[in-house]
C-alpha cells in the first residue's frame, strides 16, 4: 500500500475517531484510536525511507506533516534497522580500504583536511553523488590554496571576483602545468554531478576521488609551498 493509500486510511479513522468521541462511546472509541496509532506507526517508518512524496492531495499533506518523525520510541532498534538494510560494517570497512590516501610534502589545510575525510566517509556509506561533489570540491579548494601561497592567484580573487578575473579554467591553468588537461576536463566533468545534469561522473564516484587524490598529489609535488591552515 502507498504512503498516499496509507494516509487516506487514517484520515478515515480519524474522522470516525471524532465522531465516536462526540457521540460519547468511549470503548469503540478507544479501538478506533489504536488504528490511528498503529497506521500513524507505520506511515512514521514508511517516511523515514523515503525522501518523497508523490501527493497533490492537501488532506493528505496535512496529515503526514503532522507525524513527527522523531516521536520514535527506540533510536538504536529503528536507525540499525535502517542502516543495515543497505550496508554492513564489512561493506563499509571494506569501501574505507578501496580509497587511496593522499600524500603530501607537507601538512595540507585543515579545510581540506576535512572535505577529504568526509569523501572517504560518504564511499564507505554509499552517498556516491556526494563522493564526487565533494571531489570537485576538494580539487578546487587545493587549487586555490597552491595558487594563493604561489603567489598566482591573488586571495581577494578568491574570496571575491574568483569568477570574474580568475574563473576555474584559468585557476586550474596558473598551477596544473603539463597536466592542464587532464586536471580542468576532470573538473568539468564532476560539474556534471555537482550542477544536477547527472548523478555519475564519467570515472564513477570511486574513480573521481581516486583521480581527484592524485591530481591533488600531482599539484603539491608541483608547488611544494608549505600551506598554513588557521586550524592546523
Amino acid at each position: 500500500m502507498s504512503i498516499e493509500a496509507l494516509a487516506h486510511e487514517l484520515i478515515g479513522h480519524q474522522e470516525k475517531s471524532k465522531r465516536l468521541l462526540e457521540s460519547g462511546n468511549i470503548d469503540a472509541w478507544l479501538d478506533e484510536l489504536s488504528q490511528e496509532l498503529r497506521l500513524v506507526e507505520q506511515l512514521r517508518a514508511r517516511l523515514l525511507n523515503h525522501s518523497i512524496v508523490v501527493t497533490d492531495d492537501p488532506a493528505v499533506k496535512q496529515v503526514l506533516n503532522g507525524i513527527d518523525l522523531t516521536e520514535i520510541e527506540n533510536f538504536d532498534k529503528v536507525g540499525s534497522e535502517l542502516l543495515y538494510s543497505w550496508i554492513s560494517p564489512a561493506e563499509y570497512g571494506a569501501r574505507f580500504a578501496e580509497v587511496n590516501v593522499l600524500f603530501a610534502p607537507f601538512q595540507i589545510p585543515f579545510e581540506l583536511r576535512c572535505f577529504l575525510d568526509e569523501a572517504r566517509k560518504c564511499y564507505a556509506l554509499g552517498q556516491f553523488s556526494a563522493v564526487q561533489s565533494l571531489s570537485r570540491t576538494i580539487l578546487e579548494a587545493a587549487v586555490n590554496e597552491i595558487g594563493i601561497r604561489a603567489g598566482k592567484i591573488p586571495q581577494e580573487a578568491v574570496e571575491k571576483d574568483m569568477f570574474k578575473e580568475y574563473p576555474p579554467k584559468e585557476r586550474i591553468r596558473l598551477v596544473a602545468g603539463d597536466r592542464f588537461e587532464q586536471i580542468y576536463q576532470h573538473y568539468r566533468d564532476l560539474c556534471k554531478v555537482v550542477h544536477g545534469l547527472s548523478t555519475s561522473a564519467t570515472s564513477g564516484a570511486l574513480g573521481s576521488l581516486t583521480k581527484t587524490i592524485g591530481f591533488v598529489q600531482y599539484l603539491y609535488e608541483q608547488h611544494k609551498v608549505p600551506i598554513k591552515s588557521r586550524n592546523a
